[in-house]
Formats: structure tokens, C-alpha cells, sequence
């Protein structure tokens, strides 16, 4: 991959990892400039502020109070030329068929290393998808049939219950309406055959959706 005019973004609320993946992708010399967001309402000016620049989005999929994926197609959303490239050290082969049927550019392990980040970023720039070799020995051994059963709203939901916040506050901090809160939490118990929220984040947390 040649120097672009592209921006590179590592969004992570991690800020050590951030930081010194930030500076890996520096010494790459292929961007423009590259930034470090933690906050999504920083992400979310900034694609609006750059909507007509090529962008690459270092997205990390576990976030404080979500998951990654629903920034996914936010980001979309505001810039059409951005390139998504989850990055995670998740092992859960339900968790990472999710994230594959986002359909990210790329898919990299936190604990890749200089020659895989270039890898994927030449990858990505012949048109291709790259996927982690970790990451797709784990995906190539899982049931293609295997869906995650709760949809990316859902798990934004249930990171926030996670996190101990009640109805009223995860209501607040979704922007969505009580009733729908605990719609969403009683959809979700069903998909699942569970009868309480404990069993539920239990199940979450097994499947390291949380």
C-alpha cells in the first residue's frame, strides 16, 4: 500500500493501547494524519467533519458501554468512503460471526504485530477483505449456521445493564423510551430461554458478548 491522502482513526477506550497502536499506524507513513478518539461523540463530528475524505476507522469491538458494531454502520452512514478495520482479542466464535456478517475491510487481532497490520492494509487496498489468521482459523471452524440471537441494539442494551445501570438509565443513555428498554430485555431473555437478567448477563458473558 502506497502514502494516501486518507485519515486513519484508532477508536478505542483503552488509551494505552490506542496510543501505541496509533503510533504504529504513524510509523507506517501511509495516512495523512492519524488520530486517537476514545468519546463516540468525538468519532461521530469528526466523520461529519471529514464526510467527503477517505477515511480509515481502527474500531475496536469492546467499549466501555457498547459494543463496536453499532458504530459500524453509523460510520457508514456519515462518510461513504470509509474503511472499517475491527480490531479485538475476542476468541468467541458466535462473536466473531457477528462481526463478520458486518462485513468490516478488515479484521484484525489486538495482538497482531507491524507485518500484519501492513498485510492488512494491503489487503484492503487490492479490494479485498483481510481477516487475521487467528481470527479466521476460529471463524473457519465455527458452524456457519451459528448467528449471534441478539441484534446490535440489543447488545448496546445489554452492555449497559452490564454495567449495573438501571431501566430508567439505560432508557436515558439509548435515547429510547422505558417500555422499549424493557421490550428489548424481555425479547432478548426469550431468544435465549433465560428467566432472569442475571442469567442473561450470565449467558452474555460466556458467550463474551459482554
Amino acid at each position: 500500500m502506497k502514502k494516501t491522502e486518507a485519515i486513519a482513526i484508532v477508536f478505542d477506550d483503552h488509551l494505552l493501547f490506542a496510543d501505541s497502536f496509533s503510533a504504529l499506524i504513524e510509523r507506517l507513513d501511509l495516512f495523512r494524519s492519524v488520530h486517537t478518539l476514545s468519546e463516540e461523540r468525538e468519532l461521530i463530528s469528526f466523520l461529519i467533519k471529514h464526510s467527503e475524505s477517505p477515511i480509515y476507522l481502527f474500531l475496536d469491538y469492546y467499549l466501555k458501554d457498547k459494543n463496536g458494531l453499532t458504530l459500524i454502520n453509523e460510520a457508514r452512514r456519515l462518510n461513504k468512503l470509509v474503511t472499517i478495520i475491527v480490531m479485538s482479542s475476542v476468541i468467541s466464535p458466535t462473536t466473531i460471526t457477528n462481526i463478520l456478517s458486518y462485513n468490516p475491510n478488515g479484521f484484525i487481532s489486538k495482538s497482531s504485530g507491524f507485518n500484519a497490520v501492513v498485510e492488512c492494509l494491503t489487503v484492503i487496498s487490492q479490494g479485498k477483505q483481510y481477516i487475521s489468521p487467528v481470527i479466521s482459523d476460529i471463524a473457519s471452524n465455527t458452524n456457519p449456521t451459528i448467528k449471534l440471537p441478539f441484534t446490535a441494539r440489543e447488545l448496546e442494551v445489554l452492555h449497559y445493564f452490564a454495567n449495573g445501570l438501571s431501566i430508567a438509565q439505560t432508557a436515558e443513555q439509548a435515547h429510547l423510551s422505558k417500555h422499549t428498554i424493557v421490550a428489548h430485555r424481555r425479547k432478548m431473555m426469550a431468544k435465549v430461554n433465560v428467566n432472569s437478567i442475571t442469567e442473561l448477563l450470565f449467558y452474555a458473558r460466556k458467550q463474551e458478548l459482554i
